[in-house]
């Protein structure tokens, strides 16, 4: 494969593009969604076969991405690199907060959102960049194993809602191999909690969820180097084992105590917070997923020009994620509020059936990608990116 600098991994924007817009509809089929579409096939699917892996496989590609900033200013003194890393981590992480502000609601900014993950884990992939690759996945696997460890004097009841319940349509099946807490998390504005959240509590904290980035970082520069397609058949099998392991040690661990998600090793699939065996099921899958897309529209080196429609909307959400993602948040939240100023009831979580919820997540999905070609004939300006890209340029530049 010829690595340009300016040549696009189109593996890389497709599936950070095919994450974001199912994101889209699984936030509004579980933000949206009743009581009832919590119990339909196609909640399940997305909120559980569908986002579980990826937002483990968006902070893959953030990781990757990382790796192409490096290559594209190499022989660069360290001081401006560091300067536009600590620019571009802060933004995105101030981003994040002001989203959930914007979306939820003041009292809601210290969920720990994954947009917050992503900011601290760009500025410490910065200090990734002198270390050899085997060190940065021995601090991965160690990160993943040391996990359950390190949580095993937090109270996750006490934030979470009061214990752990059976994910339904599964249930029906294998009870006990899927749980989710009893209730959304219950943010707190006191110090010990907000770092708390943070590391281990919120929704995206920085234990287990960093493992990613820097996985995504190694890949990264194998891809720079070349070696990523030689690479395919072992990150297939690899993959495929993990996500095995992670769905056989689920199994086992039916009937076992709830607390295993916390603590255990050999515990049931969860979300929140993430299990060991959800962590092992996740990385398989993303190395499974990636591999295919590389192998196909990067080894076989098709026109990327002629990828594809479906190829281009994503290629397009990818392009302008942090927008994409930022603007989806307000599509979910705005209409609920506006809802409630008029009729004063409040209907997060219990909107709309799931079908209905579903298409809402479509007809959102059709507006941001028609409102991202539309500012992309103005050059995307006033765009998330552009103020960042101006950021960058004022107060980083080499």
């Amino acid at each position: 494969m010829n690595n340009k600098k300016n040549e696009r991994i189109l593996s890389i924007d497709i599936l950070r593009g095919f994450c974001l817009i199912l994101m889209v509809l699984v936030h509004f089929v579980v933000y949206w969604g009743d009581s009832a579409a919590v119990n339909t096939w196609p909640y399940f699917f997305l909120n559980h076969v569908i986002a579980d892996w990826g937002a483990a496989c968006f902070l893959m590609m953030m990781g990757m991405s990382q790796v192409f900033s490096v290559q594209h200013h190499t022989g660069e003194n360290n001081i401006p690199a560091f300067q536009r890393v600590l620019i571009r981590g802060g933004f995105i992480f101030t981003v994040g907060i002001c989203m959930l502000a914007l979306a939820w609601g003041p009292d809601k900014i210290w969920q720990w959102d994954i947009l917050t993950l992503m900011g601290f884990a760009t500025v410490m992939l910065f200090f990734c960049r002198g270390l050899p690759s085997w060190t940065i996945l021995l601090a991965v696997v160690g990160l993943a194993v040391c996990t359950p460890l390190l949580r095993g004097g937090i109270d996750f009841n006490s934030v979470w809602g009061g214990g752990f319940i059976d994910v339904p349509v599964i249930s029906s099946y294998l009870s006990g191999i899927m749980l989710d807490p009893a209730r959304e998390y219950e943010a707190v504005w006191r110090t010990k909690e907000i770092v708390q959240g943070f590391l281990f509590t919120g929704e995206f904290p920085v234990m287990p969820w960093y493992i990613f980035p820097p996985l995504g970082f190694v890949l990264g520069r194998r891809i720079v180097s070349g070696k990523m397609r030689h690479d395919l058949p072992f990150l297939a099998i690899t993959g495929g084992l993990l996500a095995l392991l992670g769905l056989g040690w689920a199994y086992a661990s039916i009937g076992r105590d709830p607390s295993a998600i916390i603590t255990g090793y050999i515990a049931p699939l969860s979300f929140y917070p993430d299990s060991f065996t959800m962590i092992c099921y996740q990385t398989g899958i993303a190395l499974l997923i990636f591999s295919g897309l590389f192998y196909i529209y990067d080894v076989r080196k098709q026109d990327k020009n002629k990828a594809g429609f479906f190829a281009g909307i994503f290629n397009l959400a990818s392009r302008s994620s942090l927008t994409f993602y930022f603007l989806h948040y307000l599509l979910i939240g705005w209409p609920l509020a506006l809802i409630y100023v008029l009729t004063g009831g409040y209907y997060k979580y219990d909107l709309l059936g799931a079908y209905n919820a579903l298409l809402a997540g479509f007809i959102a999905v059709t507006l941001l990608v028609s409102l991202l070609k539309l500012w992309g004939k103005n050059k995307n300006k006033y765009s998330l990116e552009w103020f960042l890209d101006g950021l960058i340029r004022r107060y980083a530049s080499s």
